[in-house]
């Protein structure tokens, strides 16, 4: 079941301009006039080559370089999905896929992603969705996924990361102790609980604030802040520019 899904792209002279970012979704990006360098999690660097396409599972760092094409030009267009299996487990989890698409596929998630970006109806926009979520299942190598203390976090925070949680609440939800909770997410994020939810706040703020024109207090609202000026400082902090500075670097 889709859960998430939100489709943009760009349009612009991009040459050189380097991306490091980690999205809580799964992404799918298609440069349609240029390239793209990709690394995930610090590994192999790849060129999607004009018209590749990229997939990178949700959590994983995503080191970007765009390439204008011959024009001096980038456009490129992507989908950002979140789809659940069983009501358990992301669809990601479940499988790992190949860093770039095989090339037979450019030309079917190019009609996808048009179709998910500008279609008004609904219906069309979810089967073609699926249809991208096909091409991964076929192209994926299907991998175990043990329901793990890591897991259970990132789900309890994914899900409730708009409301005013704190390290209590994930104890709660993982029947342990507060030291313990503490101790979990600096073994598996290297983050104190609050931090770690800060974390999940913002990547969603991320998402926003390239594919939406709400304005930086409602972005902070929705996500789960209080305070917008501290919502600005902690993005600043993350992402080395303030939040209105990073929304016109894709505009």
């Amino acid at each position: 079941m889709i859960t998430e899904l939100i489709a943009n792209g760009v349009n612009g002279s991009y040459e050189g301009v380097l991306h490091k970012k980690i999205l809580p979704v799964l992404s799918v990006v298609q440069a349609t006039e240029g390239s793209y360098d990709i690394a995930l999690d610090n590994g192999e660097e790849f060129n999607t080559g004009e018209d590749g396409v990229f997939v990178a599972p949700a959590n994983a760092l995503q080191k970007i370089t765009h390439h204008d094409g011959k024009n001096g030009v980038m456009r490129a267009h992507w989908l950002f999905i979140h789809a659940v299996v069983n009501d358990a487990y992301d669809f990601d989890e479940l499988f790992s896929f190949p860093v770039i698409l095989d090339k037979k596929y450019n030309e079917s998630i190019r009609k996808a992603i048009e179709t998910v970006r500008f279609s008004e109806n609904y219906f069309e926009k979810m089967r073609s969705a699926y249809t991208v979520l096909e091409i991964l299942f076929k192209e994926g190598t299907e991998t175990s996924a043990p329901f793990s203390i890591k897991k259970q976090i990132l789900q309890f925070v994914s899900k409730n990361y708009r409301e005013n949680i704190t390290a209590k609440d994930i104890a709660n939800a993982l029947h342990c102790s507060i030291p313990q909770v503490f101790r979990y997410t600096k073994k598996y994020y290297n983050l104190s609980p609050a931090n770690y939810i800060n974390k999940i706040r913002l990547q969603q703020a991320d998402i926003l604030l390239r594919n939406t024109e709400k304005n930086v207090t409602e972005i902070a609202f929705e996500v789960g802040f209080s305070d917008s000026s501290y919502f600005s400082r902690l993005f600043k902090k993350a992402y080395a520019v303030p939040p209105l500075v990073y929304r016109k670097q894709y505009k």
